[in-house]
């Protein structure tokens, strides 16, 4: 018994460390996306942000929903650069 649980102890670890590591490559992909970007006013439009790391809108709402602020301006969205590359993705 003991041979099973651990078995099934490292197939539930190695999963785990398997979903860290993509995550992590996953914002570290992002990042470097994110260091390509040059704004003279520290923004990107929403629309721009979304092409440029090619996400999609509903990624976009999730992130907001998990605290990234959004600006709206004259009926555009804008992010902050830098509130950008303080999110954890």
């Amino acid at each position: 018994m003991a041979d099973t649980t651990d078995a099934l102890t490292a197939m539930v670890a190695r999963g785990l460390i398997e979903d860290i590591s993509q995550k992590l490559n996953e914002s570290l992909e992002i990042q470097k996306k994110l260091l390509k970007l040059e704004s003279k006013t520290g923004e990107i439009r929403q629309t721009k942000l979304i092409d440029d790391l090619g996400i999609s809108a509903k990624t976009l709402k999730v992130w907001n929903d998990q605290g990234l602020t959004p600006i709206n301006r004259g009926g555009s969205v804008f992010y902050l650069l830098e509130d950008l590359h303080k999110f954890n993705y």
